[in-house]
C-alpha cells in the first residue's frame, strides 16, 4: 500500500528550478560522506573553526582543603621548630630530652615547614609531582601523629587531622585530574 503524496510530511521531492528563479527556503543540501568525490573535504558549518579561549578551571574543593592544610601545617611546624630550638638553647635538657635531640627535632620541623609552604604554593600551577609530594608530606605527618598518640603524647591530635586531610585531598581522583590538566 502506498501513501498518497498529500500525507507525506516532507512534501514532494523538489525539482531543480531554472536559473534565476528563487527557491523558497532553499539551502544547500550537503551530500552524505559516502557520495563525495575522493579528496573533497566534508561540508562545514556556516562558521569557520575558531580556537576557543582557555577556559578558567577552578581548583576542586578537596585540593583547596589540602592546600590550606599544608599552609596550616607549615605554620604550626615553624612555631614548633622555633620553640624547640629556643628551648634547646636556653635550658639544654628538657624533661629528659637532650639539647641535641631538641635541635634535631626543631630543625626537621623547620625543614618540613618550608617543604609544606613550597608544595602548597605550587598547588595552582604544579604538576603531578606536587600532588605526590603533598601526599608524602601528609602521610609523614599522619604517621608521626599516630606514633605520638601511641606513645601517650596528646600533641599528635592536630597532626592526625591535618595529615589525614592533606593525604586524602591529594589522593582523590579529582586531585589527579587537577594536577594532570593541560596548562597554557
Amino acid at each position: 500500500m502506498t501513501m498518497p503524496e498529500s500525507s507525506n510530511p516532507y512534501g514532494r521531492p523538489q525539482q531543480p528550478q531554472p536559473y534565476g528563479q528563487a527557491q523558497p527556503y532553499a539551502q544547500p543540501q550537503p551530500q552524505p560522506y559516502a557520495q563525495q568525490p575522493y579528496g573533497q573535504a566534508a561540508p562545514q558549518g556556516p562558521y569557520a573553526p575558531y580556537p576557543s579561549a582557555p577556559v578558567a578551571v577552578e581548583m576542586p574543593r578537596g585540593v583547596k582543603h589540602a592546600r590550606i592544610g599544608l599552609y596550616v601545617l607549615g605554620g604550626l611546624n615553624v612555631l614548633g621548630g622555633v620553640l624547640m630550638l629556643a628551648a634547646a638553647g636556653v635550658k639544654g635538657d628538657v624533661d629528659g630530652t637532650s639539647a641535641t635531640q631538641l635541635y634535631a627535632t626543631g630543625t626537621v620541623a623547620l625543614v618540613l615547614s618550608v617543604v609544606a609552604f613550597v608544595v602548597a604554593a605550587k598547588f595552582g600551577s604544579g604538576g603531578n609531582g606536587v600532588r605526590i609530594t603533598g601526599a608524602v608530606v601528609g602521610g609523614l605527618v599522619l604517621l608521626n601523629a599516630l606514633v605520638s598518640l601511641a606513645t601517650g603524647q596528646l600533641t599528635g591530635g592536630p597532626g592526625l587531622a591535618i595529615g589525614a586531610l592533606v593525604l586524602v585531598g591529594c589522593l582523590k581522583k579529582e586531585a589527579a585530574d587537577w594536577f594532570n590538566r593541560p596548562r597554557s
